[in-house]
């Protein structure tokens, strides 16, 4: 077994070596037959130096030259601009190769202490290589997956190539073709992981940068020429500011008087307006930043700090950190105004008369604006990312100038007021617009929570008049049942119509949406708006209550237990519950049992055999009626009563007529069921006989014989 593992340890060894040596000893490329390792001529598994790579370039580009001798001239001006590509691609490929790699980015030397200036200066490198590294990242994670697609290309093409006959025409262009897109493809591969690299490096310093401003807080010293600095720049800003506010946009009328004041210029004057609005706020934001800077400046000069001047940064940061949550507020708004702008200007300059110039220049000027409100929200976007790294450092400060229990609260009360604004960010988002008005998450919140109210009201008033009907005697239930599901459909339908309206959507507006649902319920919901409306009709008309006990023309017998807006529920005698569609109880005939009065007359038919006394009969069913419970008792006009109706063929037939007290109407099946019983027990307590159904045969005569004289000849046959 030993022997074995041997052997075959050495046969592995051998075949490694004889693979790596053809590897490393790959023949001369060659279109005619192209072998799939052929591009390790160029990049052995033993690296090669430029020489040595110049010399294998030298050779591949020579023998292409012979193959296009003897080609025609069609096919050698198919296959001459190949050849070039495949030259110039080597060429590139060898310079690349032999060439430097790309220079590290120069390193910035960090600093044990920092002025407020510097600090920010630290902070805009950090952001621009920061951005600078994402889009380059994002740009090679793309042309990867562009060259992972060349790759799967470059592998069908040569599917196709080894699919040929060596003697095919066509083998050696596409050869040549294949070679020239492996040459790009691989120039590509190595200009992706050259700037890779480099890439690596520059992330490298960002990250060191991040970890350097991650401390800048620490080490924070005052500056003897920043103090001043920051209140002039204040100063300038500010009237910065304060003259854009005295600007007046021109109106549309003003740059063509034939143009009169309308809805365009309004508009025109909003737009106009919003780019000026989102500069002035920039400049604003800018002085309280120098403002937060200046204060920042201040603490960190008095070792340690006065109380007055703790105070003083606590206020400004205060006071800077709500502006800036009221811009973060305000910036959607602005952006959308802006393509607004370009809307509008854009259909205005398309649709405006052709002579009137001015006007058309006034649309025109409205456009280069809101390429310029674009440029202006982007600063706008750096300076929050400034102000924010500004307001950390003063934050930071403060929190070093307190005890540690202070510390942690203040860190917590921030980190929630972040969480809380990230929060308030996301529900205030623009999910989708009807009719130009924007519905956010928060909208949604508040008319989820507007309909929850309305429902939960109706329900406490209708509990409410639960409780008075069961208070109060004199009340009807079903009156109230009835009082309470109009009421629950008023305040229901009030409570969509309040929760629709606090998210801005404006009724008026839905004239055309309206109609168009008014069509669909005629064609699509025209069952269901049917059985809606007979559940009003029968509410409001009071022919059915909750309570009754009725029976429909399809036998279904039961007590109203609900009628809600498509159905009513019924249950049946077996505790079953049932659902009818509303509209089959005002289309259909509907026996209702306890409409008007709640005591009902019955009959039960029963027979006794003929030649019964009668009497006897009458006295043994009044008994068992009166031993039954449901049997009305009270009233001296309603007493039970029999009834003989008809000679039967075998019996006599009689009726038990009897009145019912209100609780046996809604028990038919029991209610007969018991009579029948007690009728049967007594008469069979009289000797009653109830027959069996019974026929008599008369013979005329038998052989001659007549009746009773014919019956010994029956006999006797039998025998």
């Amino acid at each position: 077994m030993v022997v074995m593992l041997r052997w075959w340890l050495l046969a592995a060894i051998f075949l490694g070596t004889v693979v790596h040596a053809q590897d490393d000893q790959a023949v001369l490329p060659d279109p005619l037959t192209l072998q799939a390792n052929w591009w390790g001529y160029f990049e052995p598994v033993e690296p090669i130096n430029k020489a040595e790579l110049d010399a294998r370039i030298v050779n591949t580009l020579a023998r292409l030259e012979q193959l296009q001798k003897n080609v025609g001239d069609e096919q050698f001006g198919v296959l001459s601009p190949l050849v070039t590509k495949i030259q110039d691609g080597l060429s590139q490929y060898s310079s690349l190769r032999s060439a430097a790699g790309s220079e590290a980015p120069t390193p910035i030397p960090s600093s044990t202490t920092y002025s407020v200036t510097q600090a920010l200066e630290r902070f805009t490198l950090w952001r621009k290589q920061k951005r600078e590294l994402d889009l380059e990242l994002a740009d090679l994670a793309w042309q990867n997956a562009q060259l992972s697609l060349e790759r799967k290309r470059q592998s069908q093409r040569r599917s196709d190539y080894l699919q040929l006959a060596p003697a095919d025409p066509q083998r050696m262009s596409l050869g040549i073709a294949l070679m020239s897109s492996r040459v790009s493809l691989e120039l590509v591969a190595l200009q992706t992981k050259r700037r890779s690299a480099r890439l690596k490096d520059v992330g490298l310093q960002v990250q060191r940068l991040d970890a350097e401003l991650e401390m800048v807080d620490q080490r924070l010293v005052p500056s003897s020429t920043d103090n001043e600095h920051w209140l002039k720049e204040q100063s300038r800003v500010k009237a910065k500011a304060n003259a854009l506010r005295q600007q007046v946009a021109p109106t549309v009328s003003d740059q063509s008087p034939n143009t009169p004041l309308g809805s365009a210029n309004i508009k025109y004057l909003l737009l106009a307006a919003a780019g000026t609005d989102a500069q002035i706020s920039i400049y604003e934001l800018s002085a309280m930043r120098y403002r937060v800077m200046h204060a920042l400046e201040l603490s960190i000069a008095s070792q340690p700090v006065p109380q007055q001047d703790g105070e003083s940064l606590t206020a400004v940061l205060a006071q800077f950190l709500d502006f800036k949550r009221s811009i973060d507020e305000q910036q959607q708004s602005w952006h959308s105004l802006t393509e607004q702008s370009r809307k509008f200007g854009s259909a205005q300059t398309v649709n405006s008369d052709p002579a009137d110039a001015a006007l058309t220049q006034a649309y025109q000027r409205l456009l280069k604006q809101a390429d310029e409100n674009d440029y202006v929200l982007r600063d706008l976007v750096l300076e929050q990312d400034t102000a924010e790294f500004l307001s950390q450092l003063a934050q930071a400060k403060l929190n070093s100038d307190v005890g540690w229990f202070k510390r942690w609260l203040i860190t917590m009360e921030s980190g929630l007021g972040k969480s809380w604004g990230q929060v308030g960010q996301w529900i205030n988002a623009t999910l989708f617009e009807i009719n130009e008005v924007p519905v956010t998450t928060m909208g949604l919140l508040r008319v989820l929570f507007i309909i929850v109210i309305a429902l939960l009201i109706s329900k406490v008033f209708r509990r409410g008049l639960d409780r008075i009907g069961q208070r109060k005697d004199g009340v009807s239930s079903s009156s109230l049942y009835t009082l309470g599901r109009v009421i629950h459909y008023i305040i229901l339908v009030v409570g969509i119509i309040v929760a629709l309206s606090s998210i801005g959507i404006d009724f008026t507006k839905f004239a055309l949406f309206v109609s168009a649902l008014g069509v669909g319920i005629g064609f699509g919901l025209q069952t269901l708006i049917s059985n809606f409306v007979a559940g009003l009709i029968i509410l409001f008309e009071r022919s059915l209550k909750v309570g009754d006990f009725v029976e429909l023309s399809s036998g279904l017998s039961g007590e109203v237990k609900e009628i809600n807006m498509r159905s009513t529920l019924i249950t049946t005698n077996d505790n079953v519950d049932i659902l009818v569609p509303n509209s089959e109880f005002v289309n259909g005939q509907v026996t209702n049992w306890t409409l008007r009065d709640v005591q009902r007359r019955i009959h039960v038919p029963f027979g006794v055999a003929y030649g019964t006394d009668k009497d006897l009969v009458k006295k043994a069913v009044l008994e068992a009626a009166d031993e039954v419970k449901w049997t009305l008792k009270s009233s001296k006009n309603r007493h039970p009563q029999v009834w003989f109706v008809q000679f039967g063929d075998s019996s006599l037939n009689f009726e038990l007529v009897l009145w019912l007290i209100p609780d046996a109407v809604k028990r038919p099946g029991a209610v007969q069921a018991a009579y029948l019983w007690e009728i049967d027990t007594k008469l069979s307590k009289y000797g009653i006989e109830i027959p069996f159904p019974q026929r008599d045969l008369h013979l005329r005569s038998v052989f001659g014989k007549k009746d009773d004289a014919g019956l010994p000849l029956i006999n006797q046959h039998r025998e």
